[in-house]
């Protein structure tokens, strides 16, 4: 079964605001250790934000 939208959405908020995820559903943490992951490769990168043009 794949996630929903709406499920997505949820989980994503859960994750960029540093709560915990409240599933043992494999596939949502699964999701869940995606975007922690894509953030904290974006965290060492430095990709913080939208760059300046000015």
């Amino acid at each position: 079964m794949t996630l929903s939208p709406h499920r997505q959405h949820k989980i994503y908020i859960a994750a960029t605001m540093r709560y915990g995820l409240g599933s043992k559903d494999p596939e949502e943490v699964a999701y869940y250790k995606q975007i922690k992951e894509k953030m904290k490769k974006d965290r060492e990168n430095g990709n913080l934000g939208v760059s300046r043009s000015d």
